[in-house]
């Protein structure tokens, strides 16, 4: 009953969020340098005049340094790359303090994705549809009268090639590389597939929490399948960012998966079905997300960190 309702729950997710507004940019805000504060007058006095200039040289320095820190440094809303190009932690700390912010930005963003909500729909329907013995009674006798067709390799990559935290460390891998080489394109990337992992894993565990399904070798909480969504969240980011040459193998290999999940009794087939249209649902809101195209090309607000001034920058991959 509580994976029913979990279920039905996605579909009005899916339904009332047709009908939420247009999303808003945030204005690109920037500091003025007539905003700092003025350097004191010098005194004239000649056995004081030493001690003050270097007091009021010191201040001055810090002024300064203080007003092009806060230049270089540009809100994500506006921003494409690091936000300190020529500082590898501060960089790190600053997408640290970040992440949660523009972790909630995608999920308003889920709500206003109409392919999204659709795949939501999708999960929640499967969820009622085939549990039991419509489908999901079906399929596990078969596996049962017929045994597990994959031998232990098979059975050993699928497990593994679809573990939700392996995914984690090869997207952190790239994120920590390609910010250490200045490589924006793949630095850009691996944000967007660490978001759209973490907003995939935080979704499966509450759902799998809420319903407390059993597996058929008896394991618990297991609706949706976290194996399948987390392989199909990837597949649909690395698509997005990379193209079919990427996405098209990546995509076959999270459907491998789904089926070792049933094969190994792992999960029912409604888990993986389930698990899947999440997994597309959540790649495909979070790396729409980043993308404004016009003509082909991706539009980026773009502001200069040293003189301030904002404008639209459009690129191309090749």
């Amino acid at each position: 009953m509580k994976k029913n309702a979990l279920a039905i729950l996605l579909m009005i997710i899916s339904l009332a969020g047709c009908n939420s507004g247009p999303r808003h940019s945030p204005s690109p805000r920037s500091k003025s340098i007539d905003d700092m504060p003025s350097q004191p007058t010098e005194r004239t006095d000649s056995q004081n005049a030493p001690r003050y200039k270097s007091a009021s040289s010191t201040i001055a320095s810090n002024e300064s340094r203080k007003s092009s820190e806060s230049l270089r440094y540009v809100p994500w809303p506006q921003r494409r790359g690091p936000a300190y190009p020529d500082d590898f932690w501060r960089s790190w700390g600053r997408d640290s303090k970040e992440f949660a912010p523009r972790l909630w930005d995608d999920t308003k963003a889920l709500v206003k994705n109409p392919c999204s909500l659709l795949c939501l729909g999708s999960a929640g329907v499967a969820g009622i549809v085939l549990h039991g013995p419509n489908a999901d009674d079906r399929v596990q006798r078969y596996v049962e009268k017929h045994g597990s067709q994959l031998n232990t390799f098979w059975d050993t990559a699928g497990d593994a090639g679809g573990n939700p935290g392996v995914h984690f460390a090869l997207a952190g891998a790239l994120y920590f590389t390609s910010l250490a080489r200045q490589d924006l394109p793949h630095y850009e990337s691996s944000k967007t597939l660490l978001r759209a992992l973490a907003f995939n894993g935080i979704v499966t565990s509450i759902l799998k929490i809420s319903a407390r399904t059993e597996a058929p070798n008896g394991n618990e909480n297991v609706w949706p399948s976290g194996h399948t969504s987390s392989s199909f969240t990837l597949a649909t980011v690395m698509w997005h960012e990379y193209g079919p040459w990427v996405g098209v193998p990546l995509t076959a290999f999270a459907g491998y998966v789904g089926y070792e999940r049933i094969d190994a009794r792992n999960h029912h087939f409604s888990d993986v079905i389930s698990g899947a249209f999440i997994g597309i649902a959540i790649g495909h809101a979070v790396s729409k997300n980043e993308e404004i195209r016009l003509a082909g090309f991706t539009v980026a607000p773009y502001v200069d960190p040293y003189t301030g001034s904002a404008g639209l920058a459009l690129a191309k991959r090749w």
